[in-house]
C-alpha cells in the first residue's frame, strides 16, 4: 500500500496570463462537459488508473464548491487540476504539451485559490509527481 508525502507552498504565485485556461464551477459546469469529457479522455489515453473521476464525478465535486481548471490549446485540452480549497489534486499535464507548461499552469492556477497556503500529496511511489511539485517550489511536510 502506498504512503502519502505530503507538500505545500506558500500561495504567493503571480502568472499574468496563461492563453487557454478555463476555470469551471457548479455554474459553468454544463457550457464546459465537453471540455471536461475530453480532459478525462486525454488522461485515459495515457494513464490506466482505477480510480479517475468521469463526468457525474466532475459534477458532484464542484456542487461540493471543488474548482477544476483547465489548460487548452486549440488541439484541445492540455492540463487540469482539482481543488478543494486549499487541496490541490488529481493534476494531469498531457505529454504533448510544451515544456514548462505543467508549471506555468499549476503556478496559473495557483493565483485564484483564496488561501495563503496549497497542499496536496504525492504517493511515495509517484516520483515524478514528487520532482514536479518540488521543482513548483512545494516543500515537504509533516502533514
Amino acid at each position: 500500500m502506498a504512503s502519502e508525502i505530503w507538500y505545500e507552498i506558500d500561495n504567493t504565485s503571480n502568472v499574468k496570463h496563461l492563453p487557454g485556461v478555463v476555470c469551471i464551477g457548479p455554474e459553468t459546469f454544463c457550457s464546459y462537459k465537453n471540455t471536461i469529457q475530453a480532459s478525462i479522455d486525454a488522461f485515459n489515453s495515457h494513464v490506466k488508473w482505477e480510480g479517475m473521476w468521469d463526468l457525474k464525478e466532475a459534477e458532484n465535486r464542484l456542487k461540493k464548491g471543488h474548482v477544476l481548471f483547465i489548460g487548452t490549446d486549440k488541439e484541445g485540452p492540455l492540463a487540469h487540476v482539482w481543488f478543494d480549497n486549499d487541496y490541490l489534486y488529481n493534476m494531469f499535464v498531457d505529454p504533448r504539451r510544451e515544456d514548462g507548461y505543467g508549471a506555468t499552469f499549476v503556478k496559473f492556477c495557483l493565483q485564484f485559490i483564496p488561501s495563503d497556503t496549497i497542499k496536496l500529496y504525492c504517493d511515495d511511489w509517484n516520483i515524478k509527481a514528487q520532482k514536479f511539485f518540488e521543482k513548483i517550489g512545494f516543500t515537504k511536510t509533516n502533514t
